[in-house]
């Protein structure tokens, strides 16, 4: 089975301001809060990376911290893997 990175949501431009706050607008749509409950570890959380690229990109990625291969999510918990996936260019 080919290993694929789940990622769900949006994230927004980098913005920065004069006082060195630097952030980054995260959004759900509701179908993709259903999507992330899917994700959910045995204690109730749903974890998420926020990745920055070198070129000041952004983006989230789904993973589960205690998986027994240490990787990310391969699939859904109910074994459907109908997430969005992409190659990222690092």
């Amino acid at each position: 089975m080919e290993k694929k990175d789940v990622y769900i949501g949006y994230v927004g431009e980098k913005k920065a301001y004069e006082s060195g706050v630097v952030k980054y607008p995260l959004s759900f749509k509701i179908d993709q809060i259903d999507e992330l409950k899917k994700y959910q570890t045995a204690s109730g959380n749903i974890n998420i990376d926020l990745v920055i690229k070198a070129d000041g990109g952004a983006f989230m990625s789904v993973f589960n911290p205690r998986a027994a291969t240490g990787d990310k999510y391969t699939a859904s918990r109910s074994g459907q893997a109908s997430v969005t996936t992409e190659d990222v260019p690092f």
